[in-house]
């Protein structure tokens, strides 16, 4: 009998952290399903498939990106409409910071949310950010959210654009994603 009730503290804790594990929304940015779903607004084109390059070895993976300003609308302002449950919960995104100047601003609900500075280093790497965020009491379950580059263009601006992403997430605990999976939310800001 005792073997039933550890059968079932093991199932119970098993099913707890499954829930756990999912993230609350997660949009894969390039491809063009995932981004429609999420309402995606003023990408630039499929990267690397659109300008070869190493785009920080993304093509070594598999990957896809598409960057938040480029020459083909010179907005810098790139969005995506995101799942929140109403609670905390963190929103993270997967950028390359290369040779640019890739800083920029996270907006939520019209309100400035989260700033990145461009590190000037001349490399390409790609980096997970990412901030905590409760929506407004009596919020919509989907809000926006919107990257706005902050740097100057650079000489190489008209053929590549700015800011490039991987992914945006937003989840209240661990998340694993289609690509991969990176463990938990504390393990992706390390």
């Amino acid at each position: 009998m005792k073997f039933y009730k550890l059968s079932w503290i093991v199932f119970s804790f098993v099913f707890v952290l499954a829930g756990a594990a999912m993230a609350a929304d997660y949009v894969d940015i390039g491809n063009v399903p995932s981004e429609t779903a999420h309402n995606a607004q003023g990408w630039g084109p499929i990267e690397p498939a659109t300008n070869p390059g190493s785009w920080g070895g993304i093509a070594d993976w598999g990957g896809t990106c598409r960057v938040i300003w480029d020459s083909s609308d010179n907005d810098p302002l790139a969005e995506v409409d995101m799942a929140f449950t109403g609670l905390p919960e963190i929103v993270s995104f997967k950028h390359l910071n290369g040779p640019a100047d890739d800083s920029f601003d996270v907006w939520i609900e019209n309100t400035n949310v989260y700033s990145y500075s461009d590190s000037g280093d001349p490399g390409e790497y790609w980096h997970v950010d990412g901030f905590s965020y409760t929506p407004l009491p009596g919020a919509e379950p989907k809000l926006t959210v919107a990257f706005v580059a902050t740097g100057q263009a650079w000489p190489s601006f008209g053929t590549y654009g700015q800011v490039a992403f991987e992914g945006v997430w937003v989840a209240g605990g661990p998340v694993s994603l289609e690509k991969g999976s990176w463990g938990s939310v504390k393990s992706l800001f390390r």
